[in-house]
């Protein structure tokens, strides 16, 4: 889940900065009509549309989120019910005890950190 959450994060934290630029999520403008309009080059028109679908990707990404458990879930899950990864089908018993000693773990190297 710490993963999970980290790579979420990033891809937040990617997507709020590359859209920081644009001054307003609501109302976006469509390049590529302004471009036909004005009757520009080819080359003007086929810039104009690949913009547009930047700005929708991180529009959409970044007002939606993106669901990485169920993405994690979707990849993972074939492969977990495979016959030759039979020995991982229990593996969400040994999720709490590792996420447990990884929590006291950090709580004894903090509190080694705080007697220095």
């Amino acid at each position: 889940m710490g993963y999970v959450r980290m790579i979420r994060s990033g891809g937040l934290h990617c997507s709020s900065n590359a859209i920081r630029f644009v001054p307003d999520l609501e109302d976006i403008v469509n390049f590529e009509e302004l471009v036909k309009e004005e009757g520009l080059a080819e080359e003007t028109l086929k810039a104009a549309r690949h913009l547009d679908s930047v700005l929708s990707d991180h529009t959409r990404n970044s007002a939606e989120g993106t669901e990485y458990f169920k993405m994690l879930v979707d990849v993972f899950a074939p492969e977990f019910r495979r016959p030759k990864n039979i020995h991982l089908r229990n593996f969400y018993i040994i999720v709490p005890p590792l996420t447990l000693n990884f929590v006291e773990h950090s709580i004894s190297c903090k509190e080694k950190l705080n007697k220095k």
